[in-house]
């Protein structure tokens, strides 16, 4: 009996979470580090050869491919214990220092001044915000919702300073235009 491309592909796939999931944390480990050691001698080359194929993959899935994977990293996310969470903080914090370090930023465009790119930027959140959907302005409610419920007494106290020091920062007119004014 032959099988069809599909369900090639399936078994395969079927096969490899079974061959993943009865591997020792020890053999995990080693292919972790196999596949570090592959991608730090990697070519330039190669790297781009390799972001541009999971660009294509990226572009190729269908809105029911991309609506499984988005359930299923954020299941895995929920699942994370808190272990892998203070890792994941470490990484990021790594890959920010590594990547920005003491550089300047790099400028989109050079010939404008300081203040021309705030008010291009202001621009564009403007229309951003105008063009939203009301399902993603209820979604970004309900986050920042939820953002505020989790946060600690030590970064409210943090945020209202903050708001304190912008308020005291603005000219006449910024605060006269301000819809709510910051309660003191």
């Amino acid at each position: 009996m032959k099988l069809s491309p599909e369900e090639r592909k399936e078994r395969k796939r079927e096969s490899n979470k079974r061959y993943l999931q009865n591997m020792t944390e020890e053999q995990k480990e080693k292919i972790k580090e196999y596949n570090k050691r592959y991608r730090q001698n990697m070519t330039e080359e190669q790297k781009e050869e390799r972001r541009e194929y999971y660009k294509r993959r990226y572009q190729n899935r269908t809105e029911e491919q991309r609506e499984e994977r988005k359930e299923y990293d954020k299941r895995r996310y929920q699942n994370r214990t808190e272990e892998q969470k203070e890792e994941t903080k470490e990484k990021r914090k790594e890959y920010y220092e590594r990547n920005r370090g003491d550089r300047p930023r790099r400028i989109r465009i050079p010939n404008l001044t300081e203040e021309e790119r705030k008010e291009r930027k202001r621009e564009y959140n403007k229309r951003y915000r105008q063009i939203r959907t009301d399902e993603q302005k209820e979604k970004i409610k309900e986050y920042n919702k939820r953002y505020r419920q989790n946060m600690t007494e030590e970064q409210k106290e943090e945020r209202k300073e903050y708001y304190k020091r912008r308020y005291q920062n603005m000219t006449e007119e910024q605060k006269n235009k301000t819809i709510t004014p910051l309660k003191q």
